[in-house]
């Protein structure tokens, strides 16, 4: 069965490579011009010595011409110095355009990633996909694969099969026997060297890739500042040494299994090309010296068997090389085509307006299981949020209310049901005018290693009345107004010693001023003040109301307390909705909302009582 697939295999992986020529003809034209010209001059050029030499070798030994002959040395020089030159001039051309044609895939490529659905990047074979077809432009586990040694190559590997094609062609006047035995030798270890690169190729794509990105995990772990305290208070250093051990030893076995077998196989191969070359050499060595051939043949066969070494090392090292970067080519393709298929869907954009000022959300019969999971999350889910509404999102842990909210954000599609937005389905608005009408803030928010003003708007414009306005209401102004920048103060010491590391409740306060200075109509929080006090909490609760009065606003809080600000509460319960309704109803019904509340509020009593004795 492998037999039968190799040649299908060979066939594609080198069909790769003509689609990475198609693309880069796509981009640059005269690119292609420039190669067909390297080609040329590269197979060419070896001639030029080999049709010469032999003419100055006989004007030598026959006519004896000095006048002649220094001709024929002076233009075979002439020609020497324009092949050399002209290669020269192409080459540098050529490795320009790889350097720009390496940063249009890497854009390319980052972009068609951040086009991914949430649920998609959490896939980890998709994720181990992307690393291989990294690979591409930044070698890792993979060395021998770069685009730069793919576009060289390839062109390298026809100069060399035309060299190869001419040399022959001038050992056949030798002896047909030759030609055979130097086409079978070539056939046979250029065999083996395939079979030789598809285990490698093999162990590196269902080994390496994996593990590498294990290591390359453990060394963050090591060096990353998030993860500082934690690795030093639990003493975690010999822990994470013995992993990365673990799983290099893993790596390293395979590799030296791929790597003996290559070696053995590479020996076999070359043995057979010296023996058979040497034969040829001698066989000439015999022709002249029974005079069958002349001086200037004997040279000519000995220059055109060195330009067929040469040629047939080339081929063999260029197909091997090639046939590794097809291989690595399939996944990049691959992932492009499934990234492609798979991006967050656009909608069919409905040539409807949405009215951002009046916004109303229904949840309709939706239910949701996650993928590769046979339990629901979200039962029989039926819901509508009316414009401008403070809607509260109460439960235990596990009750599907962050999952809830991950629906209504696109990162998950219902498994049934709907959701619609002033009527129309969410799924069919596009994507862009989507999320500009939504913004969450979730406990797990993240800060950037940029200026704070960036953490706050990226690369949006907005007026700094806005942002002054929002800091003051969240009370961050004044802390900013004690950084040494300002607003423009660097977050994090990963690339500037003299950035600010904020503390956590800051940083919470910083991410939800970032999703009011979005200022979208639909605003959700999930469990953003879990890092403040309840006073700072019951402030910021307070203020925030003021700021998204016309806005639509979705609270999820395990702190009871702050659903008070809210028109009304939704409570569930094992992705259903069990109780809905306002504060003050809720109380008066005594269910899972009254417990929960009597609860939160026993514990904070106790709290307060105990705090009160010990003062």
């Amino acid at each position: 069965m492998d037999t039968i697939k190799r040649p299908k295999a060979l066939m594609m992986y080198f069909l790769n490579i003509l689609s990475l020529y198609k693309k880069i003809g796509s981009i640059d034209k005269f690119y292609i011009v420039n190669s067909i010209l390297t080609v040329l001059i590269k197979a060419v050029h070896p001639f030029n010595s080999i049709l010469f030499l032999k003419i100055i070798v006989d004007e030598l030994t026959g006519n004896s011409n000095w006048k002649v002959t220094v001709g024929y040395v002076l233009l075979m020089c002439i020609l020497e110095l324009f092949f050399r030159s002209l290669s020269a001039v192409l080459w540098t051309y050529e490795l320009r355009k790889i350097v720009h044609f390496k940063s249009i895939f890497i854009k390319e490529l980052n972009l068609k990633t951040m086009s991914l659905s949430y649920q998609q990047i959490e896939d980890p074979k998709l994720i181990d996909d992307r690393h291989k077809a990294m690979e591409i432009f930044y070698p890792g586990q993979a060395q021998f694969m770069d685009l730069k040694n793919t576009l060289i190559d390839s062109k390298q590997l026809i100069a060399y099969i035309i060299q190869f094609c001419g040399v022959i062609a001038i050992l056949f006047t030798l002896s047909p026997y030759i030609f055979f035995i130097l086409l079978a030798t070539y056939f046979i270890s250029n065999l083996l060297n395939t079979i030789a690169a598809d285990k490698e190729f093999n162990v590196w794509s269902l080994s390496l890739v994996n593990i590498g990105r294990r290591i390359g995990y453990f060394q963050e772990l090591a060096t990353d500042y998030k993860y500082a305290k934690e690795m030093r208070i639990n003493k975690l250093g010999q822990w994470l040494v013995d992993k990365i051990y673990y799983y290099f030893n893993n790596m390293k076995k395979d590799v030296h299994k791929a790597v003996r077998t290559f070696t053995v196989i590479s020996m076999i191969a070359n043995t057979l090309q010296i023996l058979v070359n040497g034969g040829v050499y001698f066989f000439i060595g015999w022709l002249a010296y029974k005079s069958i051939i002349s001086l200037s043949e004997v040279i000519v066969y000995i220059n055109s068997l060195g330009v067929f070494v040469l040629a047939l090392l080339g081929i063999s090292s260029c197909w091997i090389s090639l046939q590794k970067a097809g291989m690595h080519l399939s996944t990049y393709f691959r992932y492009l085509e499934t990234v492609s298929k798979n991006v967050i869907p656009s909608g069919n954009g409905q040539n409807q307006k949405l009215d951002t000022k009046e916004i109303k959300i229904e949840f309709i019969d939706v239910w949701f299981k996650y993928p590769g999971h046979k339990q629901y999350t979200i039962k029989n889910l039926d819901l509508t949020i009316y414009p401008n509404e403070k809607l509260a999102i109460v439960g235990e842990n596990g009750a599907g209310k962050t999952t809830l909210i991950k629906l209504l954000l696109r990162f998950y599609k219902p498994t049934k049901g709907y959701i619609l937005i002033n009527g129309m389905d969410i799924n069919r608005i596009k994507i862009e005018e989507y999320m500009n009408i939504i913004t969450a803030v979730f406990q797990d928010f993240n800060t950037l290693n940029f200026s704070l003003k960036e953490n706050l708007v990226f690369d949006n414009n907005y007026e700094s009345s806005e942002i002054e306005e929002i800091l003051q209401t969240l009370n961050l102004n004044n802390t900013i107004s004690k950084l040494p920048k300002g607003i423009d103060t660097e977050l994090g010491r990963l690339f500037d010693q003299e950035g600010i590391e904020l503390s956590g409740g800051q940083q919470q306060k910083l991410a939800i001023a970032r999703a009011l200075v979005k200022n979208s109509p639909i605003v959700i929080l999930d469990e953003p003040t879990a890092m403040l006090s309840p006073t700072a909490e019951y402030e910021i609760y307070t203020n925030f109301a003021g700021l998204t009065q016309d806005k639509s606003t979705i609270y999820i809080s395990h702190r009871m307390s702050s659903c008070r600000f809210c028109d009304r509460i939704i409570v569930m319960k094992l992705g259903e909705i069990v109780e809905l309704g306002s504060h003050d109803q809720l109380m008066q019904e005594k269910g899972n909302y009254y417990t929960l509340f009597m609860k939160q509020a026993e514990f904070y009593n106790n709290i307060d009582e105990q705090n009160s004795i010990s003062i």
